[in-house]
């Protein structure tokens, strides 16, 4: 128990939930922090310190080699589904799609990320293409595990082909939780991922926009086409009425994350944002393989795609029916590709801008540091005039 004590203590836990999951006397449980991120609580009384938490947690370095021993030589792709109607309801190719039609067309199950009613987002198993379907698009927002980790063995145990999605550090949890297993049943997806989003500022943002608009949310896009693949535009859906933005014109909630105020403290050393990845098969979007092949690109998006094991190129390669693909050089996504460089790097404010929301709240935030406020929004709209005007003479 002492190292999962430090661990916590230290901010370093990425909760993955691992360690919830490997628990047998229910010890440990799962707490929101004022960041509203979660972290594991440890009850005392319960624990008999049998390390298994410690065991089982990614954030641990002595347990990376035992998930970092991957020989295969890794392949890169571009790939793009056929299914156009499809890719267009997509965040950026829709190689998941693809993939996971395939896994449930052999009666096996996909596991990834959902909304809650509330807006906070989840883990759940599907079995059915309606439940599949609502994993798609990009969630950003840390999703609860729950008991997906537990429930996935008891699949594997009984020989049901399981799909799980989710960020790289989810993906060590559940590699670390399930030890060695035979895991030929199982296959590991993780996403290229630029920082775990905070669930309550995130709900924050929301109430905020409902009170601009005087009206109620009811559905979130984070990742339309309406402007294009590459523009990060947002819809949110409200009853009477919308409201949309995009990254190109600093969207507050896009120039938050970019800029990665609001993401977790752990992320900012990642262990896994790097080129060698832990999983079968690493999506992403492939930025920048319209300036190499523009003839590919409609702007109905582009996935990246690394296949990191046997087990992940066998599986792809079963799906080319759905799929265009083409083998690229890794080294072509690396320059718009942070995570498969080094992690995430905390801003010089970091500590100031949490100390501010925990003080003032919200709005003041949002105000502050986004365009929802006057000062910054006339400093933008300047900004895009000289821009233009500077083009235009050109």
């Amino acid at each position: 128990m002492p190292e999962i004590i430090s661990i916590i203590d230290n901010k370093q836990c990425y909760g993955c939930e691992a360690c919830y999951n490997t628990c047998q006397f229910n010890a440990i449980t799962m707490k929101k922090v004022e960041d509203g991120f979660r972290y594991p609580v440890v009850d005392k009384d319960k624990c008999i310190e049998c390390g298994g938490c410690s065991k089982n947690c990614p954030a641990i370095p002595g347990n990376m080699s035992v998930i970092k021993d991957n020989k295969y030589k890794q392949r890169v792709y571009s790939v793009r589904l056929k299914d156009t109607g499809v890719r267009k309801i997509s965040s950026s190719g829709g190689a998941f799609t693809a993939i996971s039609d395939k896994v449930l067309e052999q009666h096996g199950c996909v596991v990834g990320v959902v909304w809650n009613n509330d807006f906070s987002v989840k883990h759940i198993i599907a079995t059915e293409l309606y439940q599949r379907d609502m994993m798609r698009q990009s969630k950003y927002i840390q999703s609860e595990i729950g008991s997906c980790y537990k429930l996935i063995k008891e699949k594997i145990k009984n020989e049901q082909l399981v799909l799980f999605t989710g960020t790289p550090c989810q993906n060590a949890g559940l590699k670390l939780y399930l030890g060695n297993m035979d895991l030929s049943k199982l296959i590991l997806c993780d996403v290229l991922c630029g920082g775990n989003v905070s669930p309550v500022f995130f709900k924050d943002y929301l109430k905020y926009i409902e009170k601009k608009q005087k009206d109620k949310v009811t559905d979130i896009c984070f990742r339309t086409k309406i402007i294009g693949w590459k523009q990060h535009h947002i819809l949110i859906n409200l009853k009477k009425t919308i409201y949309q933005g995009a990254r190109r014109d600093n969207e507050p909630f896009f120039y938050l994350y970019l800029k990665k105020y609001i993401i977790r403290k752990s992320c900012f050393s990642c262990s896994f944002a790097s080129i060698d990845r832990i999983t079968d098969i690493t999506l992403g979007d492939f930025w920048g393989i319209d300036q190499v092949e523009p003839e590919i690109d409609d702007d109905l998006g582009i996935s990246f795609v690394s296949v990191n094991t046997q087990k992940g190129q066998d599986f792809i390669s079963s799906v080319t029916d759905k799929i265009m693909m083409e083998e690229r050089e890794i080294n072509l996504a690396i320059p718009r590709q942070i995570n498969l460089r080094k992690a995430a790097e905390k801003p010089e404010k970091y500590e100031l801008f949490w100390e501010e929301y925990k003080k003032f709240g919200s709005e003041y935030i949002l105000k502050k540091y986004t365009t929802f406020g006057m000062k910054n929004k006339i400093r933008c709209l300047m900004k895009k005039f000289f821009e233009k005007y500077l083009n235009h003479k050109e």
